[in-house]
């Protein structure tokens, strides 16, 4: 929230950079994965973070709900529209624009969308990006060998030349933590 209230005031570029590196990407990805050439969905990030900015000063998250689901609704409707215009042909190459705006969350489904879990895969960017130099080295490849990359503790420990037992330690002492950081993220 005190990123919202910094963004409402007209005089915060700050804030402005903050939001557009945490939710730019988040937007290029969502319209990326709905089909969109990576100029269209930079093109689209950008005229939603425009919608943002024009609006910011009047959202309510009392009248208007979460501020994330707001930010969805925004570019939900965006991406639909770039579907729809007549402009031409769609940048994707897809002849199939009715299949993609029937895979679009509607409104009011539940957070389980595209958007939600994109936004994780940044709060979790974010907080390993952080967290990795609180660690040693075998302790971070350790969490993520096994967690991120999926290898078998087996192979992990023989390839860190570490004990079974010392592997599980070191990934549950990150694992730990970054849930810690995550939730800061969120809060």
């Amino acid at each position: 929230m005190s990123l919202i209230a910094r963004l409402q005031q007209p005089t915060q570029d700050a804030a402005w950079d903050e939001f557009n590196c945490i939710y730019r990407p988040l937007i290029v990805r969502v319209a990326r994965m709905k089909g969109l050439q990576y100029a269209d969905a930079e093109d689209l990030s950008q005229d939603v973070l425009t919608a943002v900015r024009k609006s910011i000063e009047r959202f309510d998250p009392h009248a208007a709900g979460s501020f994330r689901g707001w930010l969805r609704t925004i570019t939900r409707n965006l991406v639909i529209n770039h579907l729809t215009r007549s402009k031409g042909p769609i940048g994707s190459g897809d002849s199939n624009v009715l299949a993609m705006l029937q895979q679009l969350p509607s409104c009011d489904e539940p957070t389980a969308t595209l958007f939600d879990m994109e936004l994780r895969r940044v709060r979790f960017r974010a907080a390993a990006e952080e967290l990795k130099t609180e660690f040693k080295e075998p302790i971070w490849l350790s969490f993520w060998l096994t967690a991120v990359e999926a290898h078998s503790i087996a192979d992990v420990a023989l390839q860190l030349n570490k004990t079974q037992g010392s592997v599980r330690t070191a990934r549950c002492r990150v694992l730990a933590r970054l849930r810690e950081k995550v939730r800061q993220f969120e809060e």
